[in-house]
């Protein structure tokens, strides 16, 4: 998060519907940014996001962490089992 939107983000009244909405534009970018480089619509992204709010040093930085699955990039391997 950018240091200059961190105090609106923090004194934001609704902190749970913010959050929430940062993590649906988060998951609708990737979904984007995967569809324009594949040329195609047809691609669903599977994405697990969580977010925390403070850094390592207990200052508070909210920011996401994404786990993109596979399966968005390679489609076509339907029975892929893991690693």
């Amino acid at each position: 998060m950018p240091r200059h939107l961190r105090v609106p983000f923090h004194n934001h009244s609704n902190q749970k519907r913010l959050y929430s909405g940062f993590m649906v534009l988060v998951e609708a970018c990737l979904s984007e940014l995967i569809q324009a480089h594949f040329k195609t619509d047809v691609r669903e992204i599977d994405v697990i996001v969580f977010i925390h709010t403070h850094s390592r040093d207990d200052n508070y930085n909210p920011h996401l962490h994404v786990i993109l699955v596979k399966g968005a990039f390679f489609p076509s391997n339907q029975d892929w089992k893991g690693f």
